[in-house]
């Protein structure tokens, strides 16, 4: 038998297996000191089973998205739980058909540490669908460095996220505290000012948007408004908050300053959740923090002998890093996470090769290969393969560090060959 007790939102207590045998102890025991009152023996085991030096209490059980994202929060949880992967290495975040099983660890999780829908908009529904309380979408988190996505003219440029402290969209708690995006332990490079070849730089975009698609609407009671009008606006709000997950590119993670930046509002979020580990988490947090800035600091310097050397990439999902590192990054073969490359696209690479611009181009894995050894023999260019999510890599904490080495390092080794 285990004995529960609700903290916050789903997270138990659970109480010493002792409880489960209060009886048979006592009888045992009175069976070798008849003398002993049973009822004192039961009263004295139950005090010392309900103790707080007894009372075991749970982690929160955490569900993250994907492998970069359950790395930084196996960072944050160290010595308290682990967090669980929700999406195997190797599935597509930007739609994925989540198995039964996937759907019912979704509904018992305390708490779902993700991109956001302009990574996952399939996991939007599914956070509706499992009643889930508390979600924090990484994307609004305040601080947050976003680039705009393909669908709009590329004018390369990046700027700080504005969240919004009360995500109250789908009664979902997205926390993102405002001290969080100035925190102290920021020691990540500045993001640079795009480099001076890159055409196709990104409009500034903000993270002011809710993470979810039906936000209820501002009560206009004051304004006369009848309920056409304001259904009407509903409607606009919806349309504009879809816009605008379209046009962020997503794939944030990839700034090691976001990463900072994201670890610090995860380990918030959990706090909250569970302050008796509160101090752990932001411990862990500034650790991390840390770690990525002398991590940031290796791959500045690997990187920075070829910064000026282009490339093309076989999708656009590599601004960030990128920006970050100020690299030559002269487009991708194909603009969006599903698209195929259009005739325009691929013509103005092509003038690109044709120029004598492009050092190297790279696939993903499984994706890609086809064209890109296409272009690179007659472009006289190198190859290599990025994974921008770290399919290839093992799953846990030390995944994120591993999966910008072996960007920066790719990258390196195949430009200083040209």
């Amino acid at each position: 038998m285990v004995m529960t007790v609700k903290r916050t939102g789903k997270i138990r207590h659970r109480l010493t297996p002792c409880l489960c045998n209060i009886i048979t102890f006592a009888n045992a025991i009175t069976s070798h000191y008849p003398e002993q009152d049973p009822m004192t023996l039961t009263r004295t085991t139950m005090a010392l089973c309900l103790s707080p030096t007894l009372l075991m209490a749970e982690a929160p059980k955490v569900v993250t998205d994907f492998a970069p994202i359950h790395s930084l929060t196996a960072q944050v949880m160290d010595g308290v739980g682990e967090p669980e992967l929700l999406l195997p290495q190797g599935a597509d975040p930007h739609g994925f058909q989540m198995r039964p099983s996937q759907m019912q660890s979704l509904s018992d999780a305390d708490l779902l540490v993700w991109v956001g829908p302009a990574m996952s908009p399939w996991l939007e529904r599914a956070i509706e669908a499992a009643s889930l309380d508390h979600s924090i979408a990484l994307l609004s988190a305040p601080g947050t460095v976003l680039r705009e996505g393909h669908d709009h003219d590329h004018d390369h440029g990046s700027q700080d996220a504005h969240g919004h402290d009360d995500h109250a969209d789908h009664d979902h708690k997205d926390h993102a505290k405002d001290d969080r995006a100035d925190h102290d332990h920021e020691h990540g490079h500045d993001e640079k000012d795009a480099h001076a070849d890159h055409d196709h730089e990104d409009k500034d975009t903000h993270a002011d948007d809710k993470d979810h698609d039906h936000e209820k609407h501002e009560d206009h009671a004051d304004h006369d408004h009848d309920k056409h009008e304001d259904h009407d606006e509903d409607g606009k709000d919806h349309d504009a908050h879809a816009e605008h997950v379209e046009r962020v590119d997503p794939h944030a993670w990839l700034s090691p300053k976001n990463a900072q930046i994201w670890l610090e509002a995860i380990a918030e979020e959990l706090s909250e959740l569970d302050p008796e580990n509160a101090e752990r988490y932001h411990e862990n947090a500034h650790e991390a923090q840390e770690k990525i800035a002398a991590l940031d600091s290796r791959i500045q310097a690997r990187l920075e002998p070829i910064h000026e050397k282009g490339f093309v990439l076989f999708h656009d999902a590599f601004g960030y890093f990128s920006d970050h590192y100020d690299l030559n990054n002269l487009g991708s073969i194909r603009e969006g996470d599903s698209a195929p490359p259009s005739a325009a696209q691929l013509a103005a690479i092509s003038a690109r090769i044709e120029g004598g611009e492009v050092s190297c181009i790279f696939s993903e894995p499984a994706q890609g290969d086809a064209q890109v050894l296409e272009l690179a023999k007659s472009a006289g260019a190198g190859t290599g393969v990025l994974d921008p999510s770290g399919s290839s890599q093992d799953v846990g904490p030390m995944l994120y560090e591993n999966l910008m080495w072996s960007t920066a390092d790719t990258i390196a080794t195949c430009l200083e060959g040209k």
